[in-house]
């Protein structure tokens, strides 16, 4: 609960300071959730490969999916790769990437990627 209001609190000081704003290019790393079972259960039970089976089924479903990182917190993603549920991202489900895009918009108390190239960080 502490890490959402402590993200929050920083997504919110970035917009409003003018550093940070939607159509910024961007790349961030981390593991691919699903934003909702994440939200739910947080680190414990939304992440890793126990939960990669969940998420994948939840993406097929068209439920949303981010990019879990270290430091920066949840970014939804939005644009081409959400299309067809989540058919682009599903490969990338459960998995460490690298994320290239742009800074979309705000969502949701959350910030949203328009992914450009996902790559699996090995």
């Amino acid at each position: 609960m502490r890490s959402h209001a402590a993200f929050l609190s920083l997504a919110v000081v970035l917009a409003a300071s003018g550093l940070v704003g939607a159509n910024d290019e961007m790349t961030v790393r981390g593991e691919v959730v699903d934003v909702t079972c994440y939200g739910k259960q947080g680190v414990a039970k939304g992440t890793g490969s126990a939960h990669a089976s969940c998420a994948r089924d939840c993406a097929k479903q068209g439920k949303a999916l981010g990019v879990l990182t270290d430091g920066d917190g949840l970014f939804k993603f939005v644009g081409e790769y959400t299309e067809n549920n989540n058919a682009r991202l599903l490969p990338f489900v459960g998995k460490q990437v690298e994320v290239k895009g742009t800074r979309d918009r705000y969502t949701d108390y959350t910030i949203a990627i328009r992914p450009t190239k996902i790559a699996l960080v090995k």
